[in-house]
């Protein structure tokens, strides 16, 4: 099977993040809101189990996250993919992954074994399984006629040369990440059982964690990491589009990529374009006046032409 060439993203991480923060103006809330509400579907049924010693119920909470993680996680990429190509969205993107359920559930399961299997060899081989796999569910959101085969494949040509560039844009975020995250380690560390308790009793221990992580306030103190999470997904969504082609960027300027979203419910074929039109040149000249190069360029044609 021959896939399309990719490029090698050259564009530096604060570019990308630039870009990434024009896409979002005016659309913090949103993207903060649909993220909100992607984690409560997958956690609260969690949050509920954590607070029975339930294996049944424990086991429904299982095939329930296996059920949804993959639908979840498309239709969050499908959000991200309209949302930086300046395309309107909200929570009914959601129903864009529950619609194509059955290959967003097998890509999941797939990718998790492949990384899993690479894993058993040594760590490192399992995270740069992770990365040659990780824009897999964007293939998928952005053309969901692909089947998750397909989708891992050309993840796997996307990615190639771009996995430590991938790294370092993802790395460019960690500032960020430490900040949204003192909250919430503030309020696990208050709640969550004493770190002696490991040592004499790792059940007990994992047991008050795992509530500890499930509880309503450690949910509330991880609130600024849902807004860091889109800025890294709208960042991702553009380091995609910039390695499969969809968008350039060059000087200060940028242009604007044409292509195109398919509606799953209506079948409406709906252009887009990727940044502003505004901030794109309305003309280039195709010679600049300089005198010097004028005169050089007639002197230059006289003697060619003998003009």
């Amino acid at each position: 099977m021959e896939y399309r060439q990719y490029n090698i993203v050259e564009e530096a991480p604060r570019t990308i993040r630039a870009l990434a923060r024009q896409a979002l103006q005016g659309r913090w809330m949103e993207a903060f809101i649909f993220l909100i509400v992607v984690g409560a579907i997958t956690q609260i049924p969690s949050m509920i189990a954590n607070q029975f010693s339930s294996r049944i119920l424990g086991f429904i909470v299982s095939v329930y996250s296996i059920l949804i993680t993959g639908p979840l996680t498309m239709g969050t990429c499908y959000y991200f993919l309209k949302l930086f190509r300046q395309r309107n969205g909200g929570l009914d993107d959601l129903r864009y992954g529950f619609s194509y359920a059955q290959k967003a559930i097998v890509l999941q399961i797939v990718m998790v074994i492949k990384v899993f299997l690479w894993s058993l060899l040594f760590i490192i081989p399992g995270i740069i399984a992770g990365f040659r796999y990780c824009m897999a569910f964007y293939i998928l959101a952005d053309d969901p006629q692909k089947d998750p085969s397909q989708c891992l494949a050309e993840s796997s040509e996307l990615m190639r040369g771009n996995k430590m560039r991938y790294l370092v844009l993802l790395i460019s975020f960690i500032g960020w990440l430490i900040v949204a995250s003192i909250p919430e380690g503030i309020v696990q560390s208050l709640l969550g059982p004493s770190p002696d308790m490991a040592a004499s009793n790792i059940e007990q221990y994992y047991s008050l964690a795992m509530k500890a992580a499930s509880h309503p306030l450690t949910l509330l103190a991880g609130i600024p990491s849902y807004l860091v999470n889109a800025y890294i997904n709208t960042a991702t969504v553009c380091f995609y589009d910039l390695a499969n082609g969809n968008l350039s960027v060059g000087g200060y300027d940028y242009a604007a990529a044409q292509g195109h979203v398919e509606d799953p419910f209506t079948g409406e074929d709906v252009k887009f374009t990727d940044v502003p039109t505004e901030v794109v040149p309305e003309e280039v000249p195709g010679t600049f006046e300089d005198p010097e190069l004028k005169a050089a360029e007639e002197k230059y044609n006289d003697n060619i032409y003998g003009e």
